[in-house]
């Protein structure tokens, strides 16, 4: 009996009823650049019994440098989205693939003769694998997952199952893998996903900011940096974001704050451990927590402090964002703030905001917001997510987030070199990129051929772990309920918690990431070259882009393989 196995790219996703995409036989990477892959697996269908297999891979790369996970499967409830396009896997209820298990890469197999149905057994392996006939399986390998500098050259990686009954080969699966003697720069993009700490301690049931949360912390962040994101929305007030009017969320406040005798003191001893802990998982850059509520910059967000040996509110939605005592305080704060960033290195690190996402009728009151910081903050990096150019036409933002099917992302291409991009999970219409889970790989990793183009600088996104529902209201686990934000399954989110306090990462987080290596690879082309050169190439190749505009999972890798061949022809 031989499994049915094919070896496919990162971009297929498999259903438990469909394993589709092209066998893949042969690939090239950048000697400091991941490459993921998979492996789909299931029994004959002569084959009904459940077989427990195990699998071993053999390659001339260190062994070390490939990970191996198990893809799972999440329940989606809803996948149709009113005037959505075609860049859907699917627009059904079903089981998709998106939780990355991971497994021993190699584990030792050892044949466990004491129990009543003797078995080769991988030992120490938390995940294990079974095969069946009624449904696909797959399993995902990154090759140099960490983006270390490996050795050019031409390496075999073979993936064998053997059935644990008498630990007999049933399946083989081969890769040729081109590592190409070149390395991608640097990578220079901001790529932020904003981090929630209060649906952490709720989703762990800890104490915010506890010694156990900090632990659970260090694995999300990890994970988060290995995907490529090198920012990190740091809480120094409760954020202002996704709340009610007149609600609060959990207080998630660094920043200790003492008010005694009409001056505020501040401690940020708090703050120093959290940014400790991210820059030692590789983070460069801190989003400072927006400094005025959410839409409008109306009011102050919820700030606490010790009056009088009482912890206590001191400014919020009862706050006026135009209150004098609001805008001493912050000038305060803001001052002793630049000092402790100064002494930590971080002083042109750090990302201010005012307020997210500020409709065009509140123009006047983020005006307002902005100069009464204006002398505070001019030196530092600040910017906000909005769609309207006005903001940047007078001088509001020098770093505007644009929405990438903003109408007037024309305007900010051309007079704006400065800008980012985001998108929430509403953007699934006329080719524009999104990570929902229902969406094609493809629809997820053409952000970087996109950002390229555009001539973006950084990418923002709302949900890195938010789990509560909208407004912040309730709380899900994104493994048992994807579709707990607004049934947009997976918007809100790309990593999963496992039970034990440690980050389970999504092939969606993997994905993204080979969209943030495909911009590198257009800058070591424009390295080689110039940008009108390789502008000129991607027009040749795939044609016009923009932010609207997408491909087939087929034709983004038939793009990756050419800019790869015209790096070597520059090299």
């Amino acid at each position: 009996m031989k499994l049915e196995t094919k070896l496919v790219s990162s971009l297929i996703k498999v259903f438990p009823d469909k394993a589709g995409g092209t066998k893949m036989t042969r690939a090239s990477v950048f000697r400091n650049e991941p490459f993921s892959f998979q492996i789909s697996y299931r029994n004959p269908k002569t084959e009904t019994s459940v077989i427990p297999v195990s699998v071993k891979v053999e390659t001339d790369l260190d062994i070390s440098l490939i990970s191996e996970y198990s893809v799972g499967y999440v329940p989606v409830i809803h996948a149709d989205y009113k005037d959505s396009d075609r860049y859907f896997e699917r627009k059904a209820p079903g089981l998709y693939p998106d939780m990355l298990l991971a497994r021993k890469t190699n584990a030792e197999i050892c044949n466990d003769g004491q129990s009543w149905d003797p078995r080769w057994i991988e030992q120490d392996q938390k995940v294990m694998l079974d095969s069946v006939a009624d449904s696909y399986q797959s399993l995902w390998f990154t090759v140099n997952e960490n983006g270390n500098t490996v050795k050019s050259g031409t390496y075999s990686i073979k993936v064998s199952f053997y059935r644990a009954s008498d630990n007999e080969c049933i399946g083989t699966e081969k890769l040729t893998l081109d590592i190409i003697d070149a390395s991608l720069p640097e990578q220079t993009l901001f790529y932020t996903s904003w981090f929630h700490c209060d649906c952490l301690a709720d989703t762990y049931g800890v104490e915010v900011f506890s010694d156990r949360f900090f632990e659970i912390m260090h694995s999300f962040v990890d994970e988060a940096v290995k995907t490529g994101m090198n920012t990190i929305l740091l809480p120094a007030f409760t954020p202002p974001l996704d709340t009610t009017v007149g609600k609060e969320r959990m207080t998630v406040q660094l920043v200790g704050i003492e008010y005694d005798k009409d001056e505020y003191k501040f401690d940020f001893t708090l703050m120093q451990r959290y940014i400790d802990l991210c820059r030692k998982c590789g983070i460069k850059y801190f989003e400072h927590s927006h400094l005025f509520t959410q839409w409008g910059a109306e009011h102050a967000p919820k700030i606490m402090a010790t009056v009088k040996g009482e912890y206590k509110r001191i400014f919020g939605w009862d706050t006026d964002a135009q209150s004098e005592e609001y805008y001493r305080f912050l000038k305060a704060y803001i001052r002793e703030l630049k000092v402790f960033l100064k002494q930590n290195g971080l002083d042109k690190n750090i990302i201010f905001h005012i307020s997210d996402e500020p409709d065009i009728k509140f123009i006047n009151n983020y005006e307002k917001a902005r100069n009464v910081l204006c002398g505070e903050i001019d030196c530092c990096m600040c910017g906000d997510a909005l769609s309207h150019f006005e903001y940047y036409k007078k001088g509001l933002t020098k770093m505007p987030i644009v929405i990438a099917n903003s109408a007037d992302m024309d305007l900010f291409k051309e007079n704006c070199d400065n800008y980012w991009v985001y998108y929430t999970g509403a953007q699934l219409y006329d080719g524009c990129s999104n990570r929902i889970i229902p969406t094609t790989s493809a629809r997820n990793r053409i952000i970087g051929l996109q950002m390229y183009v555009g001539g973006a600088k950084g990418f923002l996104h709302w949900g890195y772990n938010y789990t509560y529902g909208v407004l912040s209201h309730g709380l899900f686990n994104p493994a048992v309920n994807p579709c707990g934000y607004n049934r947009l399954a997976g918007t809100s989110f790309v990593v999963y918690p496992d039970i034990g306090g440690k980050a389970v990462p999504s092939l969606r987080m993997k994905v993204f990431y080979e969209g943030i290596n495909d911009y590198r690879a257009l800058q070591k082309l424009e390295e080689l070259t110039d940008r009108k050169t390789v502008l000129e190439f991607i027009e040749k190749t795939v044609g016009n882009v923009n932010y609207k505009f997408c491909l087939s999972g087929r034709k983004l890798l038939e793009f990756r393989e050419k800019l790869n061949e015209e790096i070597i022809k520059n090299l």
